[in-house]
């Protein structure tokens, strides 16, 4: 039900998109009503003008070669360390004198940190500590039995439990209303997730990420509003929307949750874009020294831009696709600079290789729209 009113709405967008003639506009807002928070996907890359090829906010060029993608010891210099993150839902208030309210109470929140921690693995630009202790104790319990106490002190030895480089508490309101005249009526549920990323040791409250607040209502989870439209006879209910059955009720907050997850997961993308430095262009085509392992997505748009003695120069936008340790991608637009213009003429008659101290990169923008599609 989420999934095809989330991808509904990026195909509209995106039928629409045109080419901006103002101020460079990398990423687009797919529209929700009710006041609802609304997620952000990058750009198509042939949907740019060249007033949009410019760097985006948040990237970090500085220190690349001294990464070696070893996930157990990454150089701490290095700006594509992924950083190790653990998840908290620790307010769980609920508001509201609508129906069915006491089902709303039940919703646990360790499940709502389970599916944010699963989404945020997958994106291979942080690595995430489980709070699923009930799963981690069985397999430990399990290896113990088959593989003896010494195989299991060995592998313990061998591997230390992570500490997270900071924590993201998010804290939850829940509410509930019921309109209805005489014996129909409609029910409203919104769900609102604030977060805020702390230094564990230091207990600072960090300005970055910034993912804010996210507001979720119950009629963008559903294809028609009818859907929540109810009959109550005596204060009870008799059909429609079934707020008195707890397992409809959780269902429907489990939805707006995943809406809200998808929202987080496109601010923290923009916040923490995915970088690679370009090995050649040859033509349109380029290549990259990073891919998966460094987080860059399936479609991934990427500004490709020249970095020399702390000045960025951009050259144009790609269209990037990962392998696991690698990408290539085909600049889709060329800057119209003097710059851009005398790197495809050389990349036109053979392979262009930066030299003399410049290098060349690409940054990532936002969250592809194939992946909202594919993989939420």
């Amino acid at each position: 039900m989420l999934k095809k009113i989330l991808v509904s709405a990026i195909l509209a967008t995106l039928v629409t998109g045109c080419q901006s003639t103002g101020p460079s506009s990398q990423t687009q807002k797919i529209i929700v009503k009710n006041k609802a928070s609304s997620a952000s996907i990058a750009k198509n890359a042939y949907n740019f003008s060249d007033d949009d090829i410019t760097v985006p906010a948040y990237f970090d060029t500085q220190g690349l070669e001294r990464c070696t993608f070893d996930r157990q010891k990454e150089n701490e210099g290095c700006p594509l360390k992924k950083p190790i993150v653990r998840i908290y839902f620790d307010n769980n208030s609920t508001a509201g004198k609508g129906k069915g309210l006491e089902h709303v109470k039940q919703v646990n929140n360790l499940e709502l940190v389970k599916m944010l921690e699963n989404q945020l693995a997958g994106l291979s630009r942080f690595r995430i500590i489980t709070r699923d202790d009930q799963a981690i104790g069985q397999e430990q319990a399990t290896y113990l039995a088959e593989q003896g106490a010494s195989a299991y002190a060995k592998r313990a030895a061998q591997q230390k439990i992570l500490a997270p480089d900071f924590i993201v508490k998010i804290d939850t309101t829940k509410t509930v209303d019921t309109f209805y005249a005489q014996t129909s009526g409609v029910m409203d549920y919104t769900l609102e997730m604030t977060s805020a990323v702390i230094d564990p040791f230091t207990k600072e409250k960090m300005s970055h990420p910034n993912i804010g607040k996210i507001r979720v209502k119950s009629a963008d989870v559903v294809n028609s509003r009818d859907e929540l439209n109810v009959v109550i006879v005596n204060g009870r209910y008799y059909s429609g929307f079934n707020f008195s059955d707890p397992l409809v009720v959780q269902a429907m907050i489990s939805d707006m949750a995943s809406r809200g997850f998808d929202i987080f997961l496109t601010r923290m993308l923009s916040e923490m874009p995915s970088t690679a430095q370009v090995l050649g262009i040859k033509g349109d085509q380029l290549s990259l020294d990073r891919g998966q392992n460094a987080g860059v997505l399936v479609d991934e748009t990427m500004v490709i831009f020249q970095y020399e003695a702390g000045f960025v120069e951009p050259i144009g936008v790609a269209k990037v696709t990962p392998s696991k340790q690698s990408a290539s991608g085909k600049i889709v637009k060329w800057k119209n600079s003097n710059l851009a213009k005398s790197i495809k003429q050389q990349a036109g008659s053979g392979i262009f290789r930066p030299h003399n101290g410049a290098k060349i990169f690409a940054v990532s923008v936002g969250t592809p729209a194939s992946f909202l599609e594919n993989r939420t």
